[in-house]
């Protein structure tokens, strides 16, 4: 390393002390203490909603509600984990899967009814069937729930509690 950056090096660290934990309260200029917020109280909360997680946008289903999908064949159930995941664990009952890295292929507006029949066992979802996602802890299925709704589905919801939470209740391996 060169005489110049390291001195470059120094300079920097030198300027940035006052980052250090408390040395701002300490310092003699308060450097950070008398700073204007960027965002003032009044729209934190909106601003957090509006560039957070779109979590809250996708309806949350119970387990509940898991239970009584048989009773009703027209929502569709679809657990994106991976083939493999079924495999050691199995799956919850009436539910096909869809591993979340194809859901925007098998739900896209050009797939052949015929054949997504054939493959599932289940009818292709219209625009408003009642389609709730899972997987083992919740978050692959809201990213699923989110994909599905950008391609235009208007009832995707997310089973948080997902295997884990049915594993649980059903004294099954998680």
């Amino acid at each position: 390393m060169s005489c110049k950056s390291l001195l470059s090096r120094l300079t920097i660290v030198r300027n940035l002390s006052f980052l250090k934990y408390g040395s701002a309260i300490n310092s003699s200029t308060n450097l950070l203490a008398n700073t204007t917020p960027v965002i003032s109280h009044k729209y934190q909360t909106n601003f957090a909603k509006q560039y957070s997680s779109n979590a809250n946008t996708i309806p949350i289903v119970s387990y509940e509600e898991i239970k009584q999908l048989p009773k009703q064949p027209k929502k569709l159930l679809i657990d994106v984990r991976e083939p493999k995941e079924l495999q050691e664990t199995g799956q919850i009952p009436t539910s096909i899967n869809i591993p979340l890295g194809k859901v925007a292929a098998e739900l896209a507006p050009n797939v052949d009814a015929g054949a997504f029949k054939a493959k599932y066992g289940r009818d292709l979802p219209q625009k408003d069937t009642e389609i709730i996602f899972h997987c083992k802890i919740g978050k692959r299925s809201l990213s699923a729930a989110e994909i599905a709704k950008s391609l235009g589905y208007t009832n995707t919801k997310n089973y948080l509690g997902s295997w884990t939470e049915w594993a649980e209740k059903e004294g099954l391996p998680k």
